[in-house]
């Protein structure tokens, strides 16, 4: 069990915390996500909310200035019933500067221009170009009064009257610089360039699929009304940004745990440690004191071979010490036998010990008789 914590203790408490982590990331990528979409639903509605109150403050203006150009187009009309010499492209270009308007055309029944401030333009058929068709409503109606917006420059009015002369009809044309002024303030851009949408990026864009997607690292919210396309964007750093936080506060809390753990069982194994080592000590202390005796017994076998040497030797106890040396030798033959071979072996060899040791003693008293007969 030691060696699996020793071994397995780091890893399992680092994939406890790469489990927690991953656990936590998914609910807290969802909430973050649904709260940044929420924040930039409630931002494209504040937008398109102002935009639309800043429409409703131009309407004003831009009906002012069509009843306005439309006044100038009945009078106009009656100018040239009593004065056809008003037809003359110079006269239309020099009524044209006393009205402060851009230009005068007059057509026929069919819609084609017979005069026009602008000499170049005179044949022209405008009533078959579809810019142009709602004005043949006039043509042969000489009380209809029509004005009209261009659809692709709203600041440029159309107001269109028939002529009760002949038929036909005068249409004039003006760029308003007022009505300029009044789109300009509710355009989408001067709506949002001061407009508190904190971190978030809005800006007007081109038309497309409606709803949430990322790009560029972005979560972004396309939404179109009328003729306006907005895009809100919130960088995904942003987004995600309490889900970081929180991550890394689990990370670093589980890492905390990690490491007291580590610690923990690090403490737990001092003891261990310490009683292992005394286990060790201790044998080694036993095998010490086994060892002593045995070299207290050579030390001391040594000291009487040196005093043997040191005393004057007679021929008998050299003699002794060769028999005593003989046996010796033979006794550790004996007992390394003994150790090496089979029992019965081992036997044979202890009855031959036997043998040669009583020999070895009888030799050792007929020497001792001879020494007495001597």
């Amino acid at each position: 069990m030691v060696r699996f914590l020793r071994s397995w203790l780091v890893p399992i408490l680092a994939g406890l915390l790469l489990i927690g982590i991953a656990l936590a990331f998914i609910p807290f990528s969802r909430q973050m996500e649904t709260r940044a979409k929420t924040e930039l639903t409630l931002l494209m509605d504040r937008a398109f909310a102002r935009i639309d109150a800043e429409d409703r403050l131009a309407e004003p203006m831009i009906a002012a200035e069509e009843e306005n150009l439309l006044s100038k187009a009945v009078a106009v009309s009656r100018f040239l019933t009593h004065d056809d010499t008003l037809l003359a492209s110079d006269a239309l270009t020099a009524l044209c500067q006393q009205l402060s308007i851009d230009r005068i055309d007059v057509a026929n029944l069919e819609g084609t221009l017979i005069a026009s401030s602008d000499a170049a333009s005179i044949g022209t058929a405008i009533g078959t170009q579809e810019a142009f068709l709602w004005t043949m409503a006039a043509a042969d109606d000489p009380t209809a009064t029509l004005t009209q917006q261009d659809k692709t420059d709203l600041n440029v009015l159309y107001a269109c009257v028939g002529r009760s002369d002949i038929e036909g009809f005068v249409l004039l044309t003006r760029s308003d610089a007022h009505v300029k002024s009044a789109l300009a303030l509710a355009g989408a851009e001067s709506v949002t360039s001061d407009m508190p949408y904190g971190g978030d990026v809005l800006f007007p864009a081109e038309a497309g699929a409606d709803g949430f997607f990322y790009e560029s690292g972005n979560l972004c919210l396309r939404r179109t009304q009328g003729d306006v396309t907005l895009i809100a964007a919130r960088p995904t750093t942003e987004v995600f940004a309490v889900r970081t936080a929180a991550i890394l506060a689990f990370g670093a809390a589980l890492a905390c745990i990690m490491i007291c753990g580590v610690a923990a069982y690090l403490l737990r194994l001092e003891p261990v440690a310490a009683t292992e080592e005394d286990e060790t000590l201790s044998l080694d202390e036993a095998v010490l004191q086994h060892e002593e005796p045995l070299e207290a017994q050579e030390q001391q076998e040594q000291e009487q071979k040196r005093r043997r040497r040191k005393l004057p030797r007679t021929r008998e106890q050299d003699e002794e010490e060769v028999l005593a040396e003989a046996v010796a030798e033979v006794e550790r033959e004996h007992e390394q036998a003994l150790e090496h071979a089979p029992r019965q072996i081992s036997r044979g060899k202890k009855r031959a010990h036997e043998t040669a040791a009583d020999e070895g003693a009888q030799g050792h008293d007929e020497d001792g008789f001879e020494k007495i007969v001597e």
